[in-house]
This record gives C-alpha cells, sequence and structure tokens, in this order.
C-alpha cells in the first residue's frame, strides 16, 4: 500500500493556528496525522541567500523583516496550545525545522556548534510543545554539510532532506526523489526532492505533479509551506491554490488503497 508523508516546514513564532486548520483541518478531523516541522527560535533577519538581492526568508511577516533578533515558539502561547493538543492525540508529530532558521546554521562543519544548535532547539521545542516527541530533524533551506549529517544520527534523529546533501557520505543510502531508507540503530533517512505545492509553480501544474507522484511512488512526502498559500502574507489564501490542495485532500481522503503516515511511524516499519 502507498504511503503518504504531509509534511509543513516553517512553522514558528510568527505561525497563527488558523494558518495550519486551514490547510489540515480536515485531516485532522478525519483523525489522520501531519508532520509541522518546527523552527524552535527563529532569527528575524534570515536571509535566502540563493536568491538574488538575498531577500528575507518569506515565512517572516514584513512587519518583523529585517530584526536582529529571535523569536521562540513557546512565546505564541496560542500556537503552543494548539500543537500541543493536537501531538497529545496523536494528530501532529513535531519536527525540528533547524534553530534558528538562517540559511548557515547547519552547514557548520563545527561539532560544537552543530552540538549547542541541536540542543537549544530541543530544548527550546519541549517547553514548547512538552506533549511532542520530536525524532526527526529537517534543515533549513534543504543546506546540511555532512558532519551535521552524521551529528544527527548519532544523536537518534531521523532525518529528512534533499539527496544532494549525501553525495559528500557515500556509505549513506543514495536514494533520489521520495524515498526512505534505514541508516543505523533504528534511524531512518528521507529523501524529498521536490516541493509540490509552491507559489511558484501553477496550482494546476502541482495536482498534476502530486497525483502523479503518488500514483508512481512507494512512499510520497507531500512537503508544503503553509504561508505559500498566502504569499506574500495575504490576509487570505490564493482560491486557486487552496482548489487544488482541497482537490488532492478529496483524493486521499475518498481512497482506500493509501496511508497517511508520519515519520516515526515509517521508520519504525522500516527498521524491523
Amino acid at each position: 500500500m502507498p504511503s503518504i508523508i504531509i509534511r509543513d516546514d516553517d512553522t514558528s513564532y510568527f505561525t497563527s493556528p488558523r494558518h495550519l486548520e486551514r490547510l489540515y483541518g480536515r485531516l485532522w478531523a478525519a483523525g489522520l496525522p501531519v508532520c509541522i516541522a518546527a523552527i524552535p527560535r527563529i532569527f528575524a533577519d534570515a536571509r535566502v541567500y540563493w536568491s538574488a538581492g538575498n531577500p528575507h526568508d518569506p515565512s517572516i511577516p514584513p512587519g518583523y523583516q529585517g530584526k536582529s533578533r529571535n523569536y521562540a515558539l513557546q512565546d505564541n502561547q496560542e500556537l503552543c496550545a494548539f500543537l500541543n493538543q493536537l501531538a497529545g492525540a496523536g494528530l501532529v508529530e513535531l519536527c525540528m525545522h533547524g534553530c534558528a532558521h538562517t540559511f548557515h546554521e547547519f552547514i557548520s562543519h563545527d561539532r560544537a556548534v552543530i552540538a549547542n544548535k541541536l540542543q537549544t532547539g530541543a530544548e527550546t521545542l519541549r517547553r514548547a510543545i512538552p506533549a511532542a516527541r520530536v525524532t526527526t530533524f529537517v534543515p533549513p533551506y534543504d543546506r546540511i554539510s555532512p558532519i551535521a549529517l552524521e551529528a544527527l544520527a548519532a544523536a537518534g534523529y531521523h532525518i529528512c532532506t534533499m539527496s544532494h546533501n549525501l553525495a559528500p557520505l557515500p556509505a549513506w543510502p543514495q536514494i533520489r526523489g521520495f524515498a526512505a531508507q534505514r541508516i543505523a540503530d533504528g534511524r531512518a533517512l528521507f529523501v524529498c526532492d521536490d516541493y509540490i505545492f509552491t507559489h511558484k509553480r501553477a496550482p494546476a501544474e502541482s495536482l498534476k505533479m502530486a497525483r502523479a507522484a503518488l500514483a508512481r511512488n512507494k512512499l510520497t512526502i507531500v512537503c508544503n509551506h503553509y504561508w505559500m498559500f498566502s504569499h506574500p502574507w495575504r490576509a487570505q489564501p490564493n482560491p486557486a491554490d487552496m482548489t487544488a490542495w482541497n482537490a488532492l485532500l478529496d483524493e486521499l481522503l475518498a481512497a482506500d488503497d493509501c496511508e497517511l503516515t508520519t515519520f516515526s511511524a515509517y521508520a519504525a516499519r522500516i527498521s524491523q
């Protein structure tokens, strides 16, 4: 039976529960889980260095962009209460999405810096969402050094990233596309090589790609960025994007030949 993991990146201090509810409320109402990749202490002057002009990270609202400070997830009490309830009910699997979510933070080759980032991130998420057990790490911007990957595996995390990060580690599985494989001690490596729903692609094309991926793969990771559906920080989401997304949800909710799962559940299966 094909498996689907829905991963939503960039939940942070700046996220409102309604941002997540309008995308995933139908799944939660049906008792189905979503993996939320949360930023523990987002840095408001984070930049996207691969884009011309080094623009501010689009997950940061305009009123905060450029502020040289961190915003801790636990300080958004409404969001934390919302996620804590869902995590306690088994409807949200919380993942660590970096620590401050800067472009370079896990490109580091300094083991002490990496260890400090992981400890700070884990402690912050533990205080913010005590009902969650965080076992999966998602690198910011899918940029991460081989030393950081090895440190994550040694620390006991499952890892979800793009396959371009694996080449410097030839002993690791060189998997591509959407896939998962055991690495060591019950830990799993997941690759997600495409963001299917993105504001850079026509919604109808995103839906077509999602359908093709689900028909072709044993595992498909549908990676969203909740802010994308209302980019750039509009009060309401783009109707065309929501129509395409809800069409996919209609198909998933009606299907009896696939399962919606989480990183930890899938990792447990392939480690047996």
